[in-house]
């Protein structure tokens, strides 16, 4: 038996003897950090076991963990096997699953006017499913009116924070799929439960449901083909997420028996149909040649439009911008600093909600970064110019160090690189990008400036701090008929890339590893030449 203490109170689970006690909390539904997925990687799996000293520490946890939490009892739950009672606390718990009402700005699909038609159902829903963040809006399809919106954690983060960890847990048993696609269920299903009770409404009366998201993520709600994304050969192709029935959707969520249930076809087998929807919500195919679209993430999708052809890729930028992977980095979420200023000498930290800071989301990493160069506390290779210096310390508690620059260093190099790859293939001098679109929750909240200066964003005049414009597409594929048009223009001129079948994106990578501005490139014919 295990007794697990959290703020609620006292928990009793059922213990196998030597089952792995990280699977054993997750699989009673108690919310423990894991963003590596169990593989003593990233170390927030931690616990404090009242009987630890009778369990020898794994190789793994002596090297995670401090000396001083040794002698405290934290464990890493992933790496202890229970052979006897225990009482554990979790010490880093994800968030509890609140739902947060969107604002008006954080999902417009104000660019697509209503389709005014004769229509058999009265209310719809558009979902947009991300690795990190579950979304939805609530429509009345008579009126066009969007009635409620809303944003909260996706539940499969105990299974890893990116998508190729979750697909290898659900590919290593089939009890672990069927798991990760009933929490992304059962969690919308909780969301349509919170809106149509806030506003009245009988979920049975909700006739039609548009659904995106990467394809990682859909292919597990529907659980259907998850195990080709792991195969490259299938990361350019269309994986197939559509179920050919859906009354498990439909009772699943308690909709209409007759509701209209679509997974909007993904781009390819890393590139999501929430790509597709951003660019229908910023009608990037309708901007002049040049405009660039970037929507940040563990997938990080972009899209460059040149006029004729849209050249779509994705690179792997890793969780530093939803704050994994960090040692004082979360989501944004109450709690998180997710701006940091410089006034006078002094700096004053932005906190989501009403609390005390807690941890750094991406966007405050990147202020972070940028302040320490411009002050020549750090150089740019990455490195604290105070050689005895364990770090920097941002608020009480928190320490910025230097394995949280590298890894903010990889994600932003593998953004930069992506950038100039696209410009090589569309022949675009990257000096001459017209537009920028900075997409997603970490999007919205970046400071352009320092975004720029570390390299994360190119030097561009009119850069677009747009939020979230899968959920704003994906609401104009709802209710507007000319927005389903838009799909299938944006399909017809897309071209994807598998930046991993390249031998020269290696090289742009390291170029882009230096905490400095994007290197120009101009292409000539064919040539290349970094500036």
């Amino acid at each position: 038996m295990i007794v697990v203490q959290n703020s609620q109170g006292e928990i009793l689970q059922s213990l196998q003897p030597g089952a792995n006690l990280r699977e054993v909390l997750i699989a009673g539904g108690c919310a423990v950090r894991s963003s590596c997925g169990g593989q003593a990687r990233c170390g927030q799996c931690q616990v404090r076991v009242a009987e630890s000293g009778a369990i020898p520490y794994t190789f793994s946890e002596r090297a995670r963990l401090s000396g001083a939490q040794l002698a405290a009892g934290i464990r890493l739950a992933c790496q202890l096997n229970a052979l006897m009672d225990l009482h554990v606390e979790v010490m880093q718990p994800l968030a509890q699953m609140s739902w947060r009402i969107l604002r008006e700005d954080e999902c417009s699909c104000s660019a697509w006017s209503f389709s005014p038609r004769a229509r058999t159902v009265r209310y719809g829903v558009a979902i947009d499913v991300g690795t990190t963040q579950v979304r939805l809006a609530l429509w009345d399809l008579v009126a066009g009116v969007r009635i409620n919106a809303c944003s909260g954690l996706n539940p499969q983060g105990s299974y890893g924070a990116d998508v190729l960890t979750r697909l290898m847990e659900a590919d290593r048993a089939e009890a672990c799929a069927r798991a990760l696609g009933k929490l992304i269920r059962d969690r919308i299903a909780d969301a349509l439960v919170n809106m149509s009770s806030q506003n009245s409404i009988a979920l049975s009366a909700v006739g039609e449901v548009q659904i995106v998201g990467n394809t990682a993520m859909l292919s597990l709600l529907a659980g259907l083909n998850y195990r080709m994304l792991l195969d490259p050969e299938n990361w350019t192709r269309r994986i197939a997420c559509q179920p050919e029935q859906t009354n498990f959707l439909r009772a699943a969520w308690g909709v209409s028996e007759a509701a209209n249930i679509r997974l909007v076809t993904p781009l390819g087998g890393f590139v999501g149909s929430d790509l597709l929807a951003g660019v229908i919500s910023t009608g990037l195919i309708r901007q002049p040649a040049g405009a660039l679209l970037i929507d940040f993430g563990t997938n990080s999708e972009m899209a460059l439009w040149d006029g004729q052809t849209l050249h779509v890729t994705a690179t792997a930028g890793g969780p530093a911008f939803e704050g994994g992977g960090i040692s004082c980095g979360m989501p944004a979420e109450a709690g998180a600093i997710y701006r940091i200023d410089q006034a006078g000498g002094e700096i004053k930290l932005h906190v989501l909600g009403d609390s005390a800071p807690r941890g750094l989301c991406g966007s405050a990493l990147v202020d972070a970064a940028a302040y320490l160069l411009r002050t020549g506390r750090l150089d740019k290779v990455g490195r604290f110019t105070d050689k005895t210096s364990g770090g920097c310390a941002i608020s009480e508690g928190l320490v910025l160090k230097r394995g949280d620059i590298d890894v903010l260093q990889r994600a932003k190099a593998a953004i930069g690189a992506g950038v100039q790859w696209l410009c090589q293939q569309a022949g675009i001098e990257s000096g001459a990008l017209t537009q920028v679109y900075a997409c997603g929750a970490f999007g919205q909240l970046l400071t352009v400036e320092n975004a720029q200066q570390i390299g994360l964003l190119p030097q561009t005049a009119l850069v677009h701090l747009e939020g979230n414009t899968a959920l704003g597409g994906c609401e104009a594929l709802l209710i507007s008929d000319q927005a389903e048009a838009e799909l299938a223009a944006v399909l017809a001129v897309s071209r994807i890339y598998n930046l991993a079948e390249d031998a020269g994106f290696e090289s742009l990578f390291v170029e882009n590893l230096y905490l400095q501005a994007i290197p120009q490139v101009r292409t000539m014919k064919g040539v290349r030449d970094v500036r």
